[in-house]
């Protein structure tokens, strides 16, 4: 638990303390946004394939991460809600990469239960954005977001990339 405390502590102190000194920011430097590059720059994008992503977003004591691959158009990785005096959550994502959404299952671990749901993320000027909804529960302990196309992803937390060395 101290641990996770120290490494978000630590990516949340070097993320809000950038220096501008006439020298380029780590947002000019960071690598282009593969899902959001034009059908003619397809190429590049797989040149990109099978690289990590990782993105971090914390909010008071709470933070949530997402790392993440794409292969052929296909998602896979981990996803973790991490909450202060709530339940957290914590498991596989798998999906495709849709345009600019990721559109992912969560199977994920809670209060010792195992259950789905459809997450979206929209990647926004190199950052995600989560996708919020209305869900309808299809089987079970599986949900799916009740109308896709209305999700919001203004009211959702935003994910700003994070070094993959060090999300565990």
């Amino acid at each position: 638990m101290k641990n996770w405390i120290l490494v978000l502590s630590v990516i949340s102190f070097v993320t809000s303390c950038e220096k501008n000194d006439g020298k380029q920011t780590n947002a000019e430097n960071r690598k282009p946004d593969t899902l959001a590059i034009p059908n003619q720059e397809k190429n590049v994008i797989e040149n990109r394939e099978n690289q990590d992503y990782c993105y971090l977003n914390v909010l008071g004591k709470d933070s949530l991460i997402l790392k993440y691959k794409i292969a052929n158009g296909n998602v896979t990785g981990k996803l973790m809600y991490k909450n202060f005096e709530k339940d957290s959550s914590f498991g596989d994502v798998t999906g495709k990469a849709s345009g600019d959404t990721l559109k992912l299952n969560y199977t994920f671990q809670s209060e010792g239960m195992t259950s789905e749901r459809e997450v979206y993320f929209l990647q926004d000027s190199g950052v995600l954005l989560e996708g919020i909804g209305a869900y309808a529960n299809s089987n079970g302990s599986s949900q799916k977001y009740s109308y896709p196309k209305s999700v919001n992803y203004s009211k959702g937390r935003r994910l700003t990339p994070a070094d993959c060395n060090l999300i565990p």
